[in-house]
């Protein structure tokens, strides 16, 4: 069974074209979904994960997105952002000593941040951004 992945270009003008039709998608899956049926629409061979959808559509500012946080028992503190695959940047703050002390981290695209609870995304809410 042979499959091809679409370019970038493709994904991205197929998010553009969902979002035009539907402005608000409710879940990564959702999302998916419609991007998958345009991108058949061109080819029926085309196959793409919904992280690479969500992934292409934040860093092109196609899509906003809004993240619903679930709990973690992850300690270790990412460098890389899990949403977008972009760099986090730490959020420092002086303490009354004259230390410094990171109090999170912010993602430098998406609005994901972490703070001293570990967390993870748990839900994803598209808009339309352009």
């Amino acid at each position: 069974m042979a499959y091809k992945i679409p370019d970038e270009e493709s994904v991205a003008d197929s998010v553009l074209i969902v979002m035009h039709k539907n402005p608000q998608v409710r879940s990564q899956s959702d999302l998916t979904s419609l991007v998958r049926k345009q991108l058949y629409a061109m080819d029926p061979d085309y196959r793409v994960s919904g992280e690479r959808i969500r992934r292409i559509g934040i860093n092109r500012g196609i899509i906003g997105v809004a993240i619903d946080y679930n709990a973690s028992g992850v300690s270790r503190i990412p460098e890389f952002c899990p949403v977008c695959r972009n760099a986090m940047v730490a959020i420092k703050n002086r303490t009354l000593d004259g230390g410094v002390i990171e109090m999170r981290r912010k993602c430098s695209v998406c609005p994901y941040t972490l703070g001293s609870n570990p967390t993870v995304p748990g839900r994803y809410y598209f808009t339309k951004r352009r």
